[in-house]
């Protein structure tokens, strides 16, 4: 699914174009994506003005004027499209074979009506999904998720990072960066990215790493991460902008993707294995 850069990337570009917009009217054509009665769901929408859209980890959050706030959660293949009465369509998400014509399609699943143009959230696989709440209990509902700090923010400090890493000293690098509990929106690519950035193997234990090499896995992912945005999010599978470009972070890789090419950083071979059930990319002769 999208990690934080990507998320990032399509909320800049949906708070460019969507608040100021008034919602006349929501259609719920599968239930199950919205997780609250639909009566309410549309209900509680109706003549209410999107006033910013925000992301917290992954999820995206679209805050009304009534309230309320809509979650929206992509996962494994989620898609929203921003069709607006004058201008270019948006796309962000998951591309979906023919997903983009004929809207609303077989997978527009909940349709937003507003008086500045139309949002689809269509979902293939029908893993994500939208969710409303009230905005003064939205910071309640997301410690309730367990999220971690974002690994961006300012308070964010290595020092912070450092006591993380000593709590979970036992465990490997690799699944503690992805632990969205520990730190939020740290996907697949990006763990990958900051292990190789602090020549560090995803598989150590945090307890044989040094505070250098410690210090050198926060440096890497903040920078990792702070690129990704700038280019718009890696395109690796089926991932894409909400004007519906490819992200262009993918050249920018040192690992991820680079099965069996060489490491540019020391001419050795970038292997992949499976670590807690994801692949896993590093360079077998400067990775340690």
């Amino acid at each position: 699914m999208p990690e934080l850069p990507e998320v990032e990337t399509i909320r800049r570009e949906l708070e460019a174009v969507m608040p100021g917009a008034s919602i006349n009217r929501v259609d719920v054509r599968l239930p199950k994506i919205v997780k609250v009665p639909t009566v309410r769901f549309r209900r509680v929408l109706h003549g209410a003005t999107i006033e910013a859209v925000r992301r917290r980890a992954k999820v995206l959050l679209i805050q009304l004027s009534n309230g309320y706030t809509v979650i929206i959660h992509l996962k494994m293949s989620g898609q929203l499209i921003w069709v607006p009465r004058c201008g270019r369509m948006k796309v962000g998400g998951h591309p979906i074979p023919g997903g983009i014509y004929d809207l609303p399609n077989q997978y527009s699943h909940v349709i937003f009506h507003t008086n500045h143009g139309v949002l689809y959230f269509n979902d293939q696989r029908q893993f994500g999904y939208n969710r409303l709440i009230k905005t003064s209990a939205l910071a309640e509902w997301l410690e309730t998720q367990g999220y971690g700090p974002e690994p961006l923010e300012a308070d964010f400090t290595v020092g912070n990072f450092l006591d993380i890493l000593v709590r979970h000293r036992r465990k490997r690098i690799k699944p503690t960066l992805l632990d969205q509990t520990v730190i939020a929106g740290v996907g697949n690519i990006y763990a990958d990215e900051a292990c190789f950035a602090a020549r560090v193997r995803p598989s150590r234990r945090i307890q044989t790493m040094t505070v250098a090499e410690r210090r050198a896995v926060y440096r890497g992912l903040r920078a990792i991460m702070i690129l990704s945005i700038k280019k718009r999010g890696t395109t690796a599978d089926a991932y894409r902008t909400a004007t519906g470009d490819k992200g262009g972070m993918m050249p920018f890789l040192k690992v991820y993707g680079r099965e069996g090419k060489s490491c540019r950083r020391c001419r050795g071979i970038i292997k992949k294995t499976v670590l807690a059930g994801r692949g896993t990319h590093y360079c077998s002769s400067c990775q340690r």
